[in-house]
């Protein structure tokens, strides 16, 4: 009757299974090894509208996927990656998206005896509010400084007792969990992602978001560039297009002595520049050379003309921008 009851168990296990992983376009596998039952509770209550999280024995979840394998394009590829303590998170949600999510909503850990120490273990300055007594010999193996106020053991100054690497000892743990210090983050992490008959590893879900937004801006410029250099128009380009071609044309023109409207007061500058330069070296070799009125007007136009413009041959290429744009400039319009 037992043996019947437990196979009963199982089958409904299995089939509760089948239901779960039918009813998700998304499949992932998260790793569960060394997370308290607390940590997976509350990852479910902060993930419960994006995600369901489902964990059984490792032998009936390969059971559930072998029977979905008809149902399912390229399903059985999970069994291979379900190894040691794992579960499944089933979610409607973009997998980077959520994977990004548990990257940066980790909870505070324990530490457990004979684990190996992801970072260092770290006892600040407090109040250990332990009474004087044996301890204090124990704390002082530790490297721990202390000394008594008010009747109670205070550690006086940050010591690391245990290294980035190195096992946590028993000891340890069990004074960290008396002073409720919990030095580690816990928390989900995909091992992998399924969706759509492909598997996503989980180390390419979690993405840099500033560093993206940079590349994208950093390829909107360049093919601004491109496309500004190449003449190639578009509604982004146009502008930038004109702007140097009208440069281009008022260099042209300046250094043509074509007189436009636009060109002829450079042209008049740079004629007035030219011939303060030639008084200007008359009077360094001899100042009586030019007469009182010249001398008097050359002083006066040295003193009210503002410098010429500088003109340039070539025209500007465009900048590059530090800012985001201001309207939707997306590389497909660039180019299409």
């Amino acid at each position: 009757m037992s043996n019947v009851k437990v196979s009963e168990k199982k089958k409904q296990i299995v089939e509760n299974l089948i239901n779960d992983l039918s009813s998700f376009p998304i499949i992932g596998l998260v790793k569960v090894d060394n997370i308290d039952a607390s940590v997976v509770q509350q990852m479910r209550k902060d993930m419960r509208k994006e995600a369901k999280i489902v964990m059984a024995k490792n032998s009936l979840m390969k059971i559930a996927i072998s029977e979905l394998k008809k149902k399912i394009k390229g399903i059985d590829k999970l069994s291979d990656y379900i190894v040691g303590s794992c579960a499944f998170l089933l979610t409607n949600t973009n997998p980077y998206k959520l994977a990004t999510f548990m990257d940066e909503n980790k909870v505070p850990a324990p530490a457990k005896a004979g684990q190996y120490a992801p970072n260092d273990v770290i006892i600040p300055p407090m109040n250990t509010g332990i009474p004087p007594g044996p301890v204090i010999a124990e704390l002082q193996s530790l490297g721990l400084k202390t000394r008594i106020e008010g009747g109670q053991i205070r550690i006086v100054e940050p010591s690391v007792v245990t290294k980035e690497g190195e096992r946590v000892n028993r000891t340890v743990a069990l004074l960290l969990r008396r002073l409720n210090i919990n030095p580690f983050q816990a928390g989900l992490k995909f091992v992998i992602a399924f969706e759509s008959g492909e598997i996503i590893p989980g180390d390419s879900l979690v993405l840099d978001y500033e560093q993206y937004r940079q590349n994208v801006l950093w390829a909107y410029q360049s093919a601004m560039n491109l496309a500004v250099n190449s003449r190639f128009i578009t509604k982004q380009s146009l502008s930038m297009i004109l702007t140097n071609a009208n440069q281009f044309a008022l260099n042209l023109a300046v250094n043509a002595g074509f007189l436009t409207e636009k060109s002829l007061p450079i042209i008049l500058s740079k004629a007035v520049q030219g011939s303060l330069s030639v008084a200007g070296a008359i009077a360094n070799v001899d100042s009586s050379a030019l007469s009182d009125e010249a001398q008097a007007k050359f002083s006066e136009v040295q003193k009210a003309q503002p410098k010429a413009s500088v003109v340039e041959e070539k025209p500007e290429e465009p900048e590059e921008e530090e800012d985001e744009p201001e309207e939707d400039l997306g590389l497909g319009s660039l180019f299409g």
